[in-house]
């Protein structure tokens, strides 16, 4: 199955991301960063397309991330992001 991962620079970004996850009712699971994806936290936030209309707007609305990832079977591909 399909997943989507919200990747942070450092792990205090991922813990006020996971709290504002929490505040707009986005449901989601920690999930370990996978090793592929280089210069990131260790932990990032997993959800799935049903949720990546409000997490798209929680970007928007100036949510602090490193990228957003579509993780397939046979892929890891970046959606949006800062290099």
């Amino acid at each position: 199955m399909d997943f989507y991962l919200l990747v942070y620079k450092n792990t205090s970004d991922a813990l006020k991301g996971e709290e504002e996850f929490k505040q707009r009712k986005i449901a989601h699971a920690v999930y370990p960063t996978p090793p592929q994806i280089l210069g990131s936290c260790g932990i990032s936030l997993r959800f799935t397309e049903m949720e990546l209309e409000d997490v798209e707007k929680m970007i928007d609305s100036g949510a602090v991330y490193k990228a957003l990832y579509k993780i397939t079977k046979i892929s890891i591909i970046k959606i949006k992001g800062f290099e």
